[in-house]
Order: structure tokens, then C-alpha cells, then sequence
């Protein structure tokens, strides 16, 4: 039996009565349950970036945007608006991205059911679509990634729709298809990978007829033509993005695990984890050898898979093949394209395999197995959502230290967290005032010299707390928010001391620490 093609899944995909109410639910059960404990970790870097951006005036905004972080600007533009009438808690922040989740789910259930004829198969495509750490952690973090998963599968799903609609409806269905396409690579860039993807299955793929070639290149190029003002200015601000390039092990690692199985984890910079081993370090291994093998499950039964491996293939190893192989032949200027949360947008094509793989099993297999899933995902999710589960960050630790021991008046000082530069500093550990300002507001910041939105940038200026001792001369207590191993401590500390200055008390976190100190 042949594989079905993308015109021949048509007839049993039309939308039926019970499409209205079941479409929502699995929107909506998913957007719960990814947002479920979303409250509980701690702000972090990242999510502080879309904070400060998003409480700017819009001219502050474009003019950041000019040259700095442009590839999030519609994205902080949205959480401009959001913010505004939802509000700065952790759960308004990131409430929008477990929604963007939920509507993945939906696209998710849609893609599959037209690619396969299969209902049962689309629901748990869409339920391991959910459930895939990957998304799950997306939909915990106030950045633009569940947005541009959601946009890169409903993409799909219009060229999907394309291919297969009467003739008379198809500009419809082909606009659509530029629209999202462009949306999405305004979201996220690397969602010009997705377009290659695409193009590899209409191009080369025996089942999509020759006659749609030329429309579906028509759209991409519409696609690409309106977004390119927007990726002409990302890759102008190139050099942005952190990390060092990884070495072949790594990225193997990285594709193979990390990349849509473990998600983030309570883990530091170093990447040791916050605490010590935890289970969730061989669960993630373990889920991702299953994974891979329901994958298999699913390409070995083509006659009933073949129209989602097909489609799904490219999806999901295009984008982070191209981008591998260009680390492996460049690290030091492609390497740090390689982090895996960039290709969380490949996750969708990855739960519809693993929903095939599963439906092709029988079923009390597919019960076993599901359940097996499901039990070795459990410990990586609940670590997204423990208190330290963003890159180990404590802020909300460390302002709660400040909010119960402070006194209006009090100073504070955010440490450097690097040395100056012609007597200005760049980065420091304000960015805990800008999650948890309440905290701070009635403090006296020591060193600030420019905002961030002043400055047009994330970090805005500082001076050295040694050139702040007419401000020291002036407070009896002096709260220091830092981390214990910058270059700065030290010096620090020997400009309280002079200043008359002694330890008062200290708390500690796994990467911060909050220290008062009082004038004797």
C-alpha cells in the first residue's frame, strides 16, 4: 500500500461538528498544563531583557531596537501591549507563551489529522506535542520561542492546506501560508530554515505535483520579500549571542537530548546543575532513547506514516543539520548558532513522528510505551518549574532577602559583574531590580548613572562603587546584591571597609548572594 499524498488525506480531514469544541479543549488543556507551576521560577536573564523592553515607551523601544535585539522586536512589542493590561507578575510574563503552546497543540492535532486521515493519531501527536520538554519549557519562559513554534506549525498547516485546496481557493490558502511565514521569521529568524524545509519537501518530494512548485516559491519569496527588512537589521546586529562553540561531542549531545527532550534545567552557567545529580539528568537520556526509537517505529511503517515523514523529515533536521554542519566547519563564528533552544520551533515535526510511532504500536504496547513516556518526562518538567529552574537564577530569593531586611532610605549596591572600562560599568546584577522592583523602589542605587532605556540598551551605565563614596557617606546601611566570584568583590569590599563599613548579614543562593552591610 502506497503512501497517501497530501491531496489524497483531503477528503477525510474536512472540519466536522465535534471540530468546534474539540480544537478549543486541546488548546486549552494544553496552555493549563504547560502553565501549571509556570509561577514558581525565578526570573532570568532572558526574561528580564523582555521586561525591560516591554515597559518602554514606544520610542524607546524603536530606538533600541535600532541596534540592538531587533530579532525580538515584535515580539517585545506584543509584550508591550500585554504588560499594560496584564501586568510585569511571572505568570502575566509568561502566560502568553503557554497560550502559544496551547495553539500549537491545536496545529499540531490539525497537521497530523490531514496528513495521516487519523484522529487518534492526531491526539496524541498533540498530546506528546504538549508534553515534549522542549515546548513545555517554552511555554514557561517570556521569550518569543512557543510564539514562533506556533507560528512555524500553523505555517505548515496553511502549506499543507495549500497544496491540496480546489483550485479556485488556493490564493487564499497561499497568501496565508506568505503571511504566517513571514510572521514567523519576524518572530524568529531562524524560521528561514523552516522555508528551506519546506522547499526541500514541495521541491523534491515525489508526491506534491509539479504544478504547485511554482506557487509555493511564489509565497516563500513573498514571505522572505516582507521580512527582509527586519532580517537585513538582525544580521547587521550579528555578535549578540553568548556561548562558546561546542566540540562534536557536545553538539551531538545537544541535537540527540537537549534539543527537544531536556529543554533548560536548574543547571548554572557552568552547567552543573543547582543542587547537585538529579533524576531529571538520566530521564532526559532515557526519554530521548525512546524517542528516537518511536521515530523509527514510525518511519518503518511508511504505508500508514509516509505523508508525515515526509513532510515532518525535513522539519526536523534540516534546520539543525544546516546549522551543525556549519559549527562543526566554523565553530568560532557559527558555534554559538548551535544552542539548542533556537530549533524549538522544530518540535511540532518531531511530535508528529512520535505520534505516529505510537499509534503504530499495538495497543497495550502503546499504553505501555505512552506511560513509560510520560513517567521519564515527568522529572525534566517538574524541573523547569522548581524555584532555580531558569540557568539556577535566585532573584527572586535574593530581592525577597532585600524586601524583608531593608528600610526605605537604605542604599543598595549591584555588583559588577564586570571590571570597568574607562571608569564606566556595563553589566551588572541590576537586572534583579528590573524583575522585582517592587523590593528596590524605595532604595537609593548607589551607582546608576544611565537606565537602560536611556542608554538605548539592556544594561545601561554604571561607575565603580569606589567613585560612589559621597553616596556611602550619606547611608548607615548598604545592601550589596552580587555574585560571590566577580572580579569586583574584593575591591568592593575594601571600599565598604573604608568607608566604615562591616557585614551585618548574608544570604546565599546558587549563583547570587545578598550582603549587609552596616556603618558601626
Amino acid at each position: 500500500m502506497s503512501a497517501p499524498t497530501v491531496e489524497a488525506a483531503q477528503p477525510a480531514l474536512r472540519r466536522g461538528p465535534r471540530d468546534a469544541l474539540l480544537l478549543p479543549l486541546v488548546g486549552l488543556l494544553a496552555t493549563a498544563v504547560v502553565a501549571l507551576g509556570s509561577w514558581r521560577p525565578s526570573l532570568w536573564t532572558d526574561e528580564a531583557a523582555t521586561l525591560s523592553a516591554a515597559q518602554r515607551s514606544p520610542a524607546d523601544l524603536w530606538r533600541m531596537l535600532q541596534h540592538l535585539d531587533a530579532v525580538h522586536g515584535l515580539y517585545y512589542a506584543a509584550m508591550h501591549v500585554w504588560t499594560q493590561v496584564a501586568g510585569t507578575s511571572p505568570l502575566a510574563l509568561r502566560l502568553p507563551s503557554a497560550v502559544a503552546v496551547g495553539a500549537c497543540a491545536v496545529g499540531v492535532l490539525v497537521l497530523t489529522r490531514r496528513l495521516t486521515g487519523s484522529p487518534s493519531t492526531a491526539l496524541l501527536a498533540a498530546t506528546v506535542s504538549t508534553l515534549l520538554p522542549r515546548t513545555a519549557w517554552s511555554g514557561t519562559e517570556a521569550r518569543s520561542t512557543a510564539a514562533a513554534t506556533a507560528l512555524a506549525v500553523w505555517a505548515t498547516v496553511l502549506l499543507v492546506r495549500a497544496l491540496g485546496a480546489p483550485r479556485g481557493s488556493r490564493v487564499r490558502w497561499w497568501a496565508g501560508y506568505a503571511l504566517v511565514a513571514a510572521a514567523g521569521v519576524v518572530v524568529d529568524v531562524y524560521l528561514l530554515l523552516l522555508l528551506v524545509a519546506h522547499g526541500a519537501s514541495v521541491l523534491l518530494l515525489h508526491d506534491v505535483p509539479a504544478r504547485h512548485r511554482l506557487p509555493w516559491a511564489v509565497a516563500a519569496g513573498a514571505a522572505g520579500l516582507v521580512s527582509a527588512p527586519v532580517v537585513l537589521v538582525v544580521r547587521s546586529q550579528g555578535g549578540q549571542l553568548g556561548g562558546s562553540a561546542p566540540g562534536p561531542l557536545t553538539l551531538a549531545r545537544r541535537v540527540v537530548v537537549d534539543q527537544f527532550f531536556l529543554g533548560e534545567t536548574p543547571t548554572a552557567g557552568s552547567g552543573a546543575a543547582a543542587g547537585g545529580w538529579s533524576w531529571w539528568q538520566p530521564a532526559a537520556v532515557a526519554l530521548a532513547a525512546l524517542g528516537w526509537a518511536l521515530v523509527a517505529v514510525a518511519l518503518a511503517r511508511s504505508q500508514v506514516t509516509g505523508a508525515a515523514a515526509r513532510w515532518c523529515l525535513p522539519w526536523l533536521l534540516v534546520p539543525c543539520g544546516l546549522v551543525a554542519l556549519a559549527a562543526l566547519a566554523a565553530p568560532a563564528t557559527a558555534g554559538p548558532l548551535s544552542n539548542p533552544r533556537y530549533f524549538a520551533f522544530s518540535t511540532p515535526a518531531l511530535a508528529v513522528l512520535l505520534g505516529c510511532g505510537l499509534a503504530a504500536l499495538p495497543g497495550r504496547r502503546r499504553v505501555l510505551v505512552g506511560g513509560l513516556a510520560v513517567l521519564l518526562a515527568a522529572p525534566v518538567l517538574a524541573s523547569q518549574r522548581t524555584p532555580h529552574a531558569k540557568d539556577a537564577s535566585d532573584w527572586a530569593q535574593a530581592a525577597e532577602q532585600v524586601c524583608r531586611g531593608a528600610s526605605p532610605g537604605d542604599a543598595v549596591y549591584f555588583g559588577a559583574r564586570r571590571p570597568p572600562v574607562d571608569g564606566t560599568v556595563t553589566l551588572t546584577t541590576r537586572n534583579v531590580s528590573v524583575a522585582y522592583p517592587r523590593c528596590f523602589a524605595d532604595l537609593d542605587d548607589l551607582t546608576l548613572v544611565q537606565t537602560p532605556a536611556a542608554a538605548g540598551d539592556l544594561t545601561g551605565r554604571s561607575r565603580p562603587l569606589a567613585a560612589a563614596t559621597a553616596g556611602l557617606a550619606a547611608h548607615a546601611t548598604v545592601w550589596v546584591v552580587r555574585r560571590p566570584t566577580d572580579a569586583t568583590v574584593a575591591a568592593d569590599d575594601e571600599t565598604l571597609a573604608r568607608a566604615g563599613f562591616t557585614v551585618a548579614g548574608r544570604w546565599s543562593g546558587p549563583l547570587d548572594e545578598v550582603v549587609e552591610f552596616t556603618r558601626g
